[in-house]
């Protein structure tokens, strides 16, 4: 199995490194929206688990009426920064797709 290096997993496109490149551009983001839609659901686990009981009932109530503003303010308050939330999920899942898609490969 061939390692994957830390700035080839941050640098380099997803298709690129699955050696995708070339394939259509309505498959790209056929892909590109399944993973973001993982990351999306992986980053409101990990602020599900940043979140006391009292909290998580707030947030849960703030996001049925999204409203992204009161979603923002209310994450800032509980000093969740969910841009670093959502880098680390999705080079986590970037990682992930990369050691399954070599696995297949073997």
């Amino acid at each position: 199995m061939t390692m994957i290096q830390p700035k080839d997993l941050i640098e380099n496109d997803i298709f690129e490194l699955l050696g995708l490149k070339d394939i259509p551009e309505e498959q790209k983001e056929e892909l590109m929206t399944k993973i973001i839609e993982g990351v999306e659901s992986r980053v409101v686990l990990r602020i599900d688990d940043l979140l006391e009981d009292a909290d998580r009932d707030n947030f849960g109530k703030i996001l049925d009426q999204g409203d992204d503003q009161a979603i923002a303010d209310f994450l800032q308050t509980k000093n969740i920064n969910v841009g670093q939330l959502a880098a680390e999920e999705a080079l986590l899942m970037k990682n992930e797709i990369l050691l399954t898609a070599q696995a297949i490969k073997e």
